[in-house]
């Protein structure tokens, strides 16, 4: 996916829009996400995802790939590893809910 943009067509034009993370299923590993016009994609847990690992190996950073690899609900926490074992922790994106109240 291209920098978490959109990628539905609008008149044949990728929309492009920013997506937001709406809805995690830990149980099925799928993310929904969405833009601000409502276009929805999934994908698997960590696919969207492109986030490179920051950790020092020999004065530079690995710059390999993460992926997610747990979600601790507990904490609110993301554990993204690349293919060394380097981990990274990161928080777990709130779901947007629709609250209508206000």
């Amino acid at each position: 996916m291209d920098n978490n943009k959109c990628p539905a067509f609008i008149n044949d034009k990728k929309c492009g829009l920013a997506l937001a993370l709406v809805e995690q299923d830990v149980d099925t590993e799928m993310e929904v996400y969405e833009c601000p016009l409502g276009h929805r994609v999934q994908f698997l847990l960590g696919e969207a995802k492109r986030k490179q690992c920051a950790a020092l190996v020999h004065s530079k950073a690995c710059g390999l790939e993460l992926s997610v690899v747990e979600q601790e609900r507990e904490t609110a926490t993301e554990v993204y590893e690349c293919p060394l074992g380097h981990r990274t922790y990161a928080p777990l994106e709130p779901p947007v809910t629709d609250d209508d109240s206000d």
